[in-house]
């Protein structure tokens, strides 16, 4: 009886030594507090990953041309009128359909067509007649990757002076038919005395030589009738 009691023994030992072994490796339950930190650590790490994802995907919408710069700059205000407007790209967009649409400050449609791609540059020539707005210039193009964008910037263009008067041209008085006859009267009774002042002129000394002759031949015949007395 005694050596079965003492076989009991040590199965009962072993049972117990397994018994804290799996005690040891099973883990605690997570108290209240506990179970809230890590709740709490599990929404902020899916909040991390949301963000990560959000951030990759903007990345490939950033690598998109975009415009550097306009001739005429944005707010521009200019005193003439420019002779094409000008778009610079960071990179060469595609030759694709590209369009540009100029609009008052109506909102009317005043210019639209295609610009010319060349390089990183889009121009588009700007009608000569436009002056005195302000103008809003909307464009589009293809990127290079293949996606369309686009934008809108504007300027003022100051009105184009008025051209000055002609100057009047000097018109000669006009003359009347009695001035006409009266200066010609004139001109006719002046020119008739000097023609007279000439004739006298000229006549005076024959008149005078005739008037000699004719007093000397009468003092011969005084003289010739008085010598025949004497005799």
């Amino acid at each position: 009886m005694s050596l079965q009691t003492n076989r009991s023994h040590p199965s009962t030992a072993t049972t117990d030594r397994r018994a804290r072994a799996a005690a040891v490796v099973r883990p605690a339950p997570l108290a209240g507090p506990a179970r809230l930190l890590v709740a709490v650590l599990a929404a902020l790490a899916t909040l991390a990953a949301t963000l990560l994802l959000g951030v990759a995907g903007a990345v490939p919408a950033q690598a998109h041309d975009r415009i550097i710069s306009s001739d005429p700059a944005d707010g521009a205000q200019l005193a003439t009128a420019p002779a094409a407007l000008t778009m610079t790209f960071s990179t060469e967009p595609l030759a694709v359909e590209p369009q540009v649409v100029v609009t008052d400050t109506a909102g009317t449609v005043v210019a639209q067509g295609s610009p010319t791609i060349e390089g990183t540059s889009a121009t588009f020539p700007w009608p000569a007649e436009l002056t005195g707005d302000t103008y809003t210039v909307a464009w589009r193009v293809v990127s290079s990757d293949g996606h369309p964008i686009e934008g809108t910037f504007s300027f003022a263009v100051a009105a184009a002076p008025e051209p000055a008067p002609a100057p009047a041209s000097e018109e000669p008085a006009a003359v009347t038919p009695s001035a006409t006859e009266d200066t010609t009267t004139e001109a006719t009774t002046s020119a008739v005395p000097e023609e007279t002042d000439d004739e006298g002129r000229s006549i005076a000394p024959l008149l005078v030589g005739i008037g000699v002759l004719a007093a000397a031949a009468v003092v011969v015949a005084v003289l010739i009738v008085r010598r025949r007395q004497q005799d």
